[in-house]
């Protein structure tokens, strides 16, 4: 019973310490309206299923998004602009967003959103990540 009793209590320690603060802070706000939404994934859900999220108001031209519980491992961040509040990115032709986006790493991808792995970073304590809003334009 005492040995069941110390596991378990090592069990809960060991699950508090694997928790961690994660500061997202978002620069290159330039229309200080809507929201940034942000999104955290791990690889299996990579801009499908993100396994934390959060939004705040873009009303500076530089904000701050803290999650906090995040569980140690490896992430990628993405996040947009959503200047109309309609809680998704809006698109124009092809497909492009006409919202500003962004990736941990201030990834970009070539001919559509970069892989996880350019976005990826590890999460052991506490974090910061930087991201730059970006937009896209056709050439």
């Amino acid at each position: 019973m005492k040995k069941g009793l110390f596991m378990l209590m090592l069990l809960a320690a060991s699950a508090l310490n694997a928790q961690n603060k994660l500061t997202v802070t978002v620069d290159g706000i330039e229309n200080l309206k809507g929201q940034i939404l942000v999104a955290v994934y791990d690889s299996a859900g990579f801009l499908r299923k993100p396994v934390y999220a959060a939004l705040v108001k873009a009303d500076r031209e530089e904000v701050k998004i803290v999650i906090d519980s995040i569980a140690t491992g490896k992430y990628a961040v993405s996040l947009f602009h959503d200047e109309n509040d309609n809680f998704k990115l809006d698109t124009g032709k092809f497909g492009i967003p006409v919202e500003k986006t962004g990736f941990s790493n201030n990834a970009r991808g070539k001919t559509g959103p970069p892989k996880f792995e350019d976005c990826a970073f590890k999460i052991e304590e506490d974090s910061t990540v930087y991201i730059t809003l970006q937009g896209y334009k056709l050439e």
